[in-house]
């Protein structure tokens, strides 16, 4: 597996406009276009002069699938094995692969995402619209349950009953002016992006690049844990010692009685 390292004798500018070139005039994805740089040795010019001589590898992935996933994956979120009903033909590693390519892509929102949302709008503000007629009319229901409750005699329980459920109902209103999960909205930042009418743009175009220099941190990071985890994988053999095999025999040579002999007189001398 080729893991992609960020070399500091090129400027990510030009690795952007790089890619960007292979991607549009050659149709070469990122990980076509970085595996021809690495190939190249990182020489910009002479990757660039060698792309129209390869034909990329074709997508697996059609504009109708892409289509399709974007429309299940609306209705089922991240529940890949029913986006899989949908298209049955990929696999759950497929989808999921696929899924997190196409995340990196939507910069933008598409015309579907668009009307979506504004389908979502148009059904909250008819669903607020509603509680709201509840809340600023409550007369109305009070009459019918003061109706129904003469009949049946209890009046009074009725008339608590809808008091307590008018607060909740704007509760419940008011937390849905709220942002989503996950999102934090401050005066300042939204001031920022008001400013003028390219100031959300190039708000946006700052977050894209801190973006792809995190990712390119992140790669960087999994290329020193691979060379770490073969090392690891290589085991501590080359440092451990070598192992002497000596073989131990019962009979004593010349030189040994000799010196077991004077051993004996050096300690008897001492000994006395």
């Amino acid at each position: 597996v080729l893991i992609w390292v960020f070399l500091n004798n090129i400027k990510k500018f030009y690795l952007d406009e790089y890619i960007a070139i292979a991607k549009e005039k050659h149709g070469y994805n990122m990980e076509q276009a970085l595996g021809m740089l690495f190939w190249h040795k990182h020489n910009i010019e002479k990757s660039l002069a060698d792309l129209p001589n390869f034909t990329p590898f074709p997508d697996e992935w059609t504009v109708e699938d892409k289509v399709l996933f974007e429309q299940a994956f609306s209705f089922h979120g991240k529940t890949f094995h029913r986006i899989q009903q949908m298209l049955p033909d990929k696999s759950i590693a497929s989808l999921v692969k696929f899924y997190y390519s196409w995340k990196k892509t939507r910069t933008k929102t598409s015309v579907m995402d668009r009307h979506a949302r504004k389908q979502k709008r148009e059904r909250e503000e008819s669903e607020d619209e509603t509680e709201e007629a509840i809340v600023n009319n409550p007369s109305d229901i009070e009459n019918d349950s003061k109706k129904e409750s003469k009949k049946e005699g209890i009046a009074n329980e009725s008339t608590t009953q809808v008091k307590k459920e008018t607060p909740t109902t704007q509760g419940k209103h008011r937390a849905k002016r709220k942002p989503p999960k996950g999102m934090y909205l401050s005066q300042e930042d939204v001031e920022a992006i008001s400013a003028n009418s390219t100031a959300a743009s190039t708000v946006l175009r700052q977050l894209d690049m801190e973006l792809v220099s995190i990712k390119r941190q992140i790669q960087n990071i999994k290329q020193i844990n691979s060379a770490l985890k073969e090392k690891l994988e290589g085991g501590i053999e080359q440092y451990r010692l070598p192992e002497v095999n000596q073989k131990f025999n019962a009979r004593w040579t010349t030189e040994e009685q000799l010196l077991a002999v004077q051993g004996i007189l050096t300690e008897s001398l001492h000994c006395f």
